[in-house]
């Protein structure tokens, strides 16, 4: 289905849910299935079998000529349409492109247990899905965890348990050498500091988690006594 030439005839629709979140190029961990889309509660259209629709009553409407849901109507849909971890993934990615601020979603009126849930733990400092997916995993593990903490000059994305460093390593780290160089001198000078760093790519995270975790968990145990706070 052509879902623009779709709201082109229909133009009291709008893209919804997860791909409203795919329109403004949000993370997603999968590719939506199908199409989402809003229609008003009482509009007599049917669209194709193949649509998820969406009618409950706006949070904040959208403006006429706009072809897609407002920001806070999109992710109370994700909520709703995403298991949580999913959509935590969103809702940190509209933090991190500034679509909202942690003050406006502590403060919009959700209309659902999940989505006021997801408003209070959601991280404004998480950059990318895999460090959505780790911060909240490991806090799920009940570690204390620190993200975005400066050591010896430059951002770590995560201390965990007041010792071991936590990076993340995206497409860059592997095709940028000047990068890659940075990144192994520094956790050179981290671990002569006394905090060793444990590196996840997209395969430790997504999957291959249950080792990554027990891996991180042995070795803040090992390396947590003697450690100083930065």
């Amino acid at each position: 289905m052509d879902v623009d030439a779709w709201l082109a005839r229909h133009r009291t629709h709008r893209l919804a849910c997860v791909s409203a979140a795919e329109r403004r190029t949000l993370a997603l961990l999968r590719t939506p299935a199908a199409a989402h889309l809003w229609l008003p509660e009482h509009n007599g259209a049917k669209p194709p079998a193949d649509i998820r629709v969406h009618r409950a009553r706006p949070i904040e409407p959208a403006p006429t000529a706009s072809r897609i849901v407002s920001v806070p109507d999109m992710l109370e849909q994700v909520s709703t349409c995403l298991a949580e971890e999913e959509a935590m993934i969103v809702w940190e990615s509209a933090l991190h492109l500034r679509l909202v601020t942690k003050w406006q979603l502590l403060r919009i009126p959700w209309r659902n247990p999940r989505a006021r849930a997801l408003a209070v733990d959601a991280s404004d400092l998480s950059e990318s899905l895999l460090e959505t997916l780790v911060l909240h995993r490991l806090r799920r593990a009940g570690l204390e965890v620190r993200q975005q903490v400066r050591i010896l000059g430059r951002r770590v994305d995560f201390l965990v348990a007041g010792a071991l460093v936590v990076q993340t390593d995206g497409f860059e780290h592997h095709s940028d050498p000047i990068q890659r160089g940075s990144d192994i001198e520094h956790d050179a000078r981290l671990l002569l500091n006394g905090r060793p760093v444990i590196r996840l790519d997209y395969h430790d995270v997504v999957d291959d988690w249950e080792l990554s975790e027990a891996r991180i968990v042995r070795a803040t145990t090992v390396f947590r006594e003697g450690v100083a706070a930065p």
